[in-house]
């Protein structure tokens, strides 16, 4: 089990949803696991109250909330309050641009180019070069993931008529794609925060 466990990363992230570091977990013990730091924070761990610790790379996804008891170099011990479910994940949303392109799946010949403005593992929302409509299903290229994947999206809402804003959500995701997106968007958020 512990072997299994060391290939599982995990970020964590404070109750603002930032991405403090990143770390693999060495063992548990009850509600005490023992981390190994991948990437160091700017901060002191121990002094949040409370931090969230998420799983980026397994199926099926695990996360508690609680906080840091001990920090020794890259050794942490992180006390495990409660088990955190998916939704809190599904709707941490980060602000991450990039061009892509959006393909329709009723006629295959149609292609957009697209930006995002945000993304979540439960959905992105997009700047279109055309006019969409609610409820209009397409595939998406997400170059944000390694290695790249291409997923399904529905529009389900008009976030601004004047700028072609659309809210998707991702619809039929395998597990491991979740995990690849989920993945991306922990990575990002902990590079950005790095560069404030």
């Amino acid at each position: 089990m512990a072997n299994k466990l060391q290939k599982v990363r995990f970020a964590i992230v404070n109750d603002e949803r930032h991405t403090l570091a990143t770390c693999v977990m060495l063992s548990q013990q009850g509600q005490n696991k023992q981390l190994k730091l991948l990437t160091y924070p700017n901060t002191d761990l121990t002094a949040f109250e409370h931090l969230n610790l998420f799983s980026l790379n397994a199926v099926p996804f695990m996360a508690w909330r609680g906080k840091i008891t001990r920090q020794r170099d890259e050794q942490v011990i992180f006390l495990a309050e409660e088990q955190i479910g998916e939704n809190f994940r599904r709707h941490l949303r980060i602000n991450m641009a990039f061009d892509t392109y959006i393909y329709s799946l009723t006629n295959h010949n149609m292609r957009y180019k697209v930006k995002s403005n945000d993304i979540s593992c439960g959905g992105i929302s997009i700047f279109s070069s055309k006019k969409l409509c609610v409820g209009e299903r397409f595939e998406i290229v997400l170059p944000c993931t390694e290695p790249p994947i291409i997923v399904s999206v529905e529009v389900l809402r008009v976030l601004s008529d004047s700028q072609n804003l659309y809210a998707c959500q991702f619809i039929d995701l395998l597990g491991q794609e979740e995990a690849l997106i989920q993945e991306s968007i922990f990575e990002y958020d902990l590079r950005t925060n790095r560069k404030r």
